[in-house]
């Protein structure tokens, strides 16, 4: 914010521009966005408006699915015991939920487990493994992890079990020895699409198998249709939670999949949409977009899984009571306020770790630890510290370890947060030695340790980050799609672009820069938390929002001039749609009180006979007028003390026109003013009989026969 983030601002051809406008019957603001993802011809721009660029491919192609069918179906007739594994994240929830659904629907004899975050860890683990066994299970389907379980898979052969595993994370080079491993990433996996989340691999498998009961296993477009109308929904809150690239399959898994939660059928998640505010009436509902979903309603199923049970979120997917699901769906956004309150609490112990040790200075990737920290709801804090740094950071709980004795070998859990040019997953590995486990990917990752491995990890890492950035500091970037003018913020514009939904990870939803124009009025929010703007240039007015930024505390005023990185939304209320702009970050161009300094020094020229004045700086009548009777409605009694940008602003007044009226109006015994600070005047206005010709004021007459 203010310059901290580098905006790199994309370019087209503006001959190709036109040409898709023109034959696409869009908008060149839609023609660029479509440009910028590579489909630069007619022919691919439609195919991907109209979404027929993909569909759902044959479940079959994808390695291993044939042998996972076999089995399950085999589980199936046979009545053994299943037991369903799955995360505790949106993914493995949605995971779960939906692969039990349809076991049940098949009489299949079936249960599930999802591990604890704080005592069974990630992943699978012996001790949950044996008690299902001793429960009598006969296979172990896994949802959104086992891909790196191969010794627990041997422990589940050795009690007698199989297991099949399905996930969507990359896998090393030796694969678990599973009756089937169905993972798109696999390398001798062929499937045309390796970005499904593990919600998406469940489903096709459940897609599979509802193929292999009603068509021999043959692919049949109408079975795929009907098993979307029944388990989309969730496979669409799962895909964006997991933050998933929506292209390709994922795109049209989440295209229809919001197309259907506008009237969704599940009682659970209508409950949960009507508690976060989504649905407040019949008649008042949101829009469901991937935004909806990404940060109003993940967040709530997450904060189950990170400080409650997420076996609660999925009774409320499977709850066939509206009581039932209207007591879940209001306990999930009490856990999720708690979870905002632990993780504000935790955001400001970092924060001042940082800034007391001076961290931020000195170090490229933030390491930081505490004993009380909730392990659950660090990964969080870390995305906003490397948001507020812009710089990496590595959060380690030891919490618990509050209760036992305090030792070099308390092992604490970390998460990590990253940016582009530092690859988190490749760092963690570098330092190997140091840790117990990690794993991830390039922007965020996990990892676990020993308390007094913590300071040589520090250094250690900052030491790679150092080597891989030689002199150059972190850089955090913005993508920006095109520059706009405040008149391109319109509802026509705003329709158009939302042909390119759904937004998400590589559709991104489209930030546009909006420069050099005015604050002409700012309102915080929520107590600070956010910023109401109204944007102001020659082209109009537009209402922009800031959330999450108190813009005074970075010293962003009324009167400034800004340029503004931001998204398109309409704001609909009560049946109106108003566009506006939803801002992700703010350059101040000028300040108004450079300006006023700025106005002042050439006024003071003026005076002195230094240089003329600008023929449109020359205040008239009615501006002297304008002044004059604003200055008497905020002055009932005469006197008091103003600001100058105040006054320029309510009269849209130059300062440099506002110096000249000022002094004009006390050289014709009009006003008496001193200045009691740099921007502000002290007022008194005098009784006055009849009308004053104020061209005849010396300053007047000075700039009046002396202008360029």
């Amino acid at each position: 914010m203010n310059g901290s983030k580098k905006w790199v601002i994309k370019t087209q051809d503006e001959s190709l521009v036109k040409e898709l406008s023109s034959k696409l019957n869009i908008t060149e603001i839609t023609a660029r966005l479509l440009i910028n993802r590579g489909y630069c011809d007619v022919d691919s721009a439609a195919a991907f408006l109209s979404k027929a660029d993909s569909f759902l491919y044959d479940p079959f192609l994808m390695k291993d699915m044939d042998k996972a069918v076999e089995r399950i179906s085999k589980a199936i007739n046979k009545h053994e015991k299943i037991t369903i594994y799955g995360d505790y994240d949106v993914d493995g929830i949605t995971s779960v939920s939906i692969m039990y659904m349809y076991l049940d629907n098949q009489g299949a004899n079936i249960e599930y487990f999802i591990p604890l975050r704080d005592t069974d860890g990630y992943g699978l683990n012996n001790t949950a493994i044996k008690n299902i066994a001793d429960n009598g299970t006969k296979l172990i389907i896994t949802v959104d992890t086992g891909i790196t379980a191969i010794e627990e898979t041997e422990y589940i052969k050795s009690l007698g079990m199989d297991i099949v595993i399905t996930d969507h994370h990359h896998c090393r080079p030796e694969l678990p020895g599973a009756y089937a491993v169905v993972n798109p990433q696999r390398e001798d996996c062929t499937y045309p699409f390796k970005e499904l989340a593990g919600v998406g691999v469940a489903f096709k498998l459940l897609c599979a198998l509802e193929l292999y009961t009603r068509n021999e296993g043959l692919y049949d477009i109408s079975i795929i249709k009907d098993m979307c109308k029944r388990y989309i929904e969730l496979v669409t809150i799962g895909t964006i939670a997991d933050v998933m690239p929506l292209v390709d399959e994922n795109r049209i898994i989440v295209y229809m999949g919001l197309s259907l939660l506008e009237n969704t059928k599940n009682l659970g998640i209508k409950s949960l949409f009507e508690s976060a505010g989504v649905f407040s009436s019949a008649r008042d509902k949101r829009k469901i977009t991937s935004s909806v979903i990404g940060y109003t309603i993940a967040p709530r199923i997450n904060a189950t899984g990170r400080i409650s049970s997420a076996d609660r979120a999925v009774k409320l997917f499977l709850s066939s009571s509206k009581e039932e699901a209207e007591y879940l769906s209001e306990e999930f956004c009490q856990i999720n306020k708690e979870r905002q309150d632990t993780e504000t609490a935790i955001f400001l112990e970092a924060v001042r770790q940082i800034e007391e040790n001076k961290m931020n200075e000195r170090d490229v990737i933030l390491v930081l630890s505490s004993d009380t920290w909730h392990h659950g709801v660090i990964g969080i804090v870390c995305s906003r510290i490397t948001e507020k740094y812009n710089l990496p950071s590595v959060l380690i709980s030891f919490d618990a370890c509050k209760d036992a004795s305090v030792n070099e070998d308390n092992i604490g859990k970390g998460s990590a947060r990253s940016i582009k040019g530092l690859n988190m997953a490749e760092l963690f590995a570098a330092n190997a030695e140091l840790l117990e486990k990690y794993g991830g990917h390039e922007l965020a990752a996990g990892l676990s340790l020993k308390r007094g491995n913590i300071d040589a990890f520090r250094k250690n890492i900052n030491k790679c980050a150092r080597e891989i950035l030689g002199d150059k500091k972190p850089e955090v970037t913005l993508d920006i799609e095109a520059k706009l003018a405040l008149s391109d913020v319109t509802i026509t514009n705003i329709d158009d672009t939302m042909l390119l939904e759904p937004f998400g990870a590589a559709n991104p939803q489209p930030l546009f820069a909006v420069e050099n124009v005015k604050i002409a009025d700012m309102v915080l929010l929520s107590g600070g938390k956010h910023t109401k703007m109204i944007l102001s240039s020659d082209d109009g007015n537009v209402s922009a929002l800031f959330f999450g930024a108190n813009l005074e505390n970075i010293g962003v005023n009324v009167g400034d001039v800004v340029n503004v990185a931001a998204s398109m939304n309409l704001n609909e209320f009560r049946g109106e749609r108003t566009p506006q702009l939803i801002c992700r970050d703010i350059d101040l161009v000028s300040h108004y009180e450079d300006d006023i300094k700025e106005s002042r020094m050439y006024f003071e020229s003026v005076m002195r006979g230094d240089i003329l004045i600008n023929r449109e700086d020359i205040p008239i009548r009615a501006d002297f007028a304008k002044v004059y009777t604003y200055l008497k409605k905020i002055f009932p009694y005469g006197t008091g003390t103003v600001s100058i940008k105040r006054v320029s602003t309510e009269c849209d007044m130059p300062y440099i026109k506002l110096f000249c009226i000022i002094h004009a109006l006390f050289e014709g015994d009009i006003i008496k003013y001193d200045r009691t600070s740099e921007f502000d005047f002290r007022i008194t206005i005098l009784p006055t009989e009849g009308k004053s010709d104020l061209t005849k004021t010396g300053i007047m007459k000075k700039i009046l026969n002396n202008y360029r």
